[in-house]
């Protein structure tokens, strides 16, 4: 059997009785790219001699949508898919650089791989962190929302001139109001800030979180 696979140009997994879909990717790769336009496209004649040639000296590594460089997880390309491969390593090399990952594509990934070789209990898992994941987004959206408001209606205060002209004004109990407002002014600024800190410090921990999931994520992808 050994010296048949070696010899053989078979499938490794019709000689293993009762094999799993998932023990049966890790020996297959993903299939090759459809043939593009090369540099000696004008002479076929020509590059279908040299390709001959070629394969009679010295197999050549199977080409693959990965280029000539083999990923380290075969198997996992495999099921994965050169698109979604290539996202998720994507995902990660970004996701060194500015600190996040897409969520998304992950999950995706992940689900694929539970297609082949499931494990128990993971696709409630995932369901759980897309739902999570969601409505972390939905509450960072809605906390960003509030602190640019906040922002705005503090501009705002501070912009807005208090007038000594109180005779000016075309009612009496509009002076007091703006009295008022003057009076009270730095109570507000001082709520404001506190309530704009706060949200900040919401916003920063929702953020820590979602980087906490990313990260889970991207390990079960490994």
């Amino acid at each position: 059997m050994f010296t048949n696979a070696l010899l053989s140009q078979h499938d490794i997994t019709s000689l293993i009785r009762d094999t799993e879909q998932h023990e049966r990717a890790l020996f297959h790769l993903a299939p090759p790219p459809l043939p593009g336009t090369s540099s000696n496209g004008d002479n076929p004649g020509t590059q279908s001699n040299v390709s001959a040639t070629s394969t009679v000296k010295t197999p050549k590594r199977r080409a693959t949508v990965y280029g000539q460089r083999q990923p380290k997880s075969r198997a996992v390309a495999a099921v994965l898919g050169g698109d979604l491969y290539n996202r998720t390593r994507q995902e990660s090399t970004s996701a060194r650089i500015k600190g996040e990952l897409d969520v998304e594509v992950l999950l995706e990934g992940a689900e694929r791989l539970l297609a082949v070789y499931n494990i128990p209990g993971t696709t409630d898992r995932i369901a759980l962190l897309r739902s999570r994941h969601r409505q972390l987004t939905a509450n960072i959206k809605h906390y960003e929302a509030k602190v640019d408001q906040q922002i705005e209606d503090l501009a705002r205060m501070n912009g807005t001139p208090v007038s000594d002209d109180e005779d000016l004004l075309p009612y009496e109990e509009d002076a007091d109001d703006a009295t008022a407002s003057a009076r009270i002014s730095k109570e507000d600024l001082a709520r404001e800030e506190a309530e704009i800190k706060e949200l900040e410090r919401k916003k920063h921990a929702l953020t820590e979180r979602v980087n906490g999931m990313e990260k889970d994520l991207g390990g079960l992808l490994r």
